[in-house]
């Protein structure tokens, strides 16, 4: 429960900068303001690290691994932001919560392992559940919806780097590598936008985030920005502490607490009442997610009783 705790808490973290950084989707750039906040989030780790942690390494025992890990979690947050200016917050998170929908396909498809029809179904009736809240009026912003799907992706494979890593790195090392990876990714990518590398013109609102040259913020924004950066380096060591502290499998429901949060500041900030439609997408969305998480502590503990219990394996065979 502790680590549950913690990532209920660095989710409810996250949850508050979602409102910020929609509010800044038609004013700023994306990449200037991960830029802004990856700077300040850094600052604020590496202290932490000098003054209180001192033994604790700034720099992965496996760079390569929390480099990648750094890249998917950069794809992940930049597409759920991109996504998040174009549709309704409660929408964006439902999507990007089809993640362990995703887990199970890849690890059919890519890892061989055996999913059997409960799983398979489970994870059909997800889908159908996306369909339902996405489409039931055919209203449907392509674009958006395939970054929600990219960001869901994303995810799904950092949060399995991240049990990896963490028997080889402590959780600020990996939330100091993954924010180090966001800050000169973003800075990168506005270089190539900024030098005409990459050219993008649209007034679609994620394409338009991510394309807007920067500006130099407003006295008060650039105290929210500076936020962003002490919620962001909070946030992401709750993440990183959590799954260190728990195995994925056994605090990945309580991420579910984030499409509360999601659907009460929609609702607060930009009016964002879910119909009827909405709802029942969400709950079938959760449920056959929830049932795929059960289905998976039920095997693994069959597996263990089989390991530790040769007779009961004779039995059983």
């Amino acid at each position: 429960m502790h680590g549950a705790a913690i990532l209920v808490f660095g989710l409810f973290l996250f949850s508050i900068q979602d409102v910020i950084i929609k509010f800044f989707s038609d004013q700023y750039s994306v990449l200037q303001i991960v830029f802004i906040r990856g700077l300040v989030s850094m600052a604020i780790i590496a202290l932490l690290i000098k003054l209180f942690w001192p033994g604790v390494a700034f720099l992965s025992k496996r760079p390569l691994t929390a480099s990648v890990r750094g890249m998917f979690g950069f794809a992940s947050y930049l597409a759920y932001y991109l996504a998040v200016a174009a549709m309704p917050l409660a929408e964006v998170v439902a999507i990007v919560f089809t993640m362990p929908l995703f887990v199970t396909v890849m690890s059919a498809l890519v890892l061989g392992e055996k999913v059997g029809i409960r799983r398979w179904s489970a994870v059909v009736v997800g889908f159908i559940g996306v369909l339902i809240i996405l489409s039931p009026k055919g209203e449907f912003n392509a674009l958006a919806v395939i970054l929600a799907f990219a960001a869901s992706i994303t995810y799904a494979t950092q949060t399995t780097i991240t049990r990896f890593l963490s028997s080889h790195d402590a959780p600020l090392t990996m939330a100091f590598n993954s924010i180090l990876v966001f800050t000169c990714a973003s800075g990168l990518l506005s270089l190539l936008l900024l030098f005409g590398v990459i050219n993008i013109e649209s007034s679609h609102a994620s394409l338009a985030f991510f394309s807007r040259g920067w500006v130099m913020p407003e006295n008060w924004h650039l105290l929210l920005l500076l936020f962003l950066g002490i919620n962001g380096a909070a946030g992401f060591y709750c993440l990183s502490k959590a799954y260190c502290l728990s195995e994925a499998s056994a605090i990945a429901p309580f991420e579910y607490t984030y499409i509360i949060w999601a659907i009460v500041f929609g609702i607060v900030f930009w009016n964002e009442l879910p119909g009827p439609t909405t709802i029942i997408g969400v709950m079938v969305l959760v449920t056959s997610s929830l049932y795929i998480w059960y289905r998976e502590r039920q095997l693994q503990e069959m597996g263990s009783k089989l390991v530790n219990e040769p007779g009961l394996a004779e039995e059983n065979s």
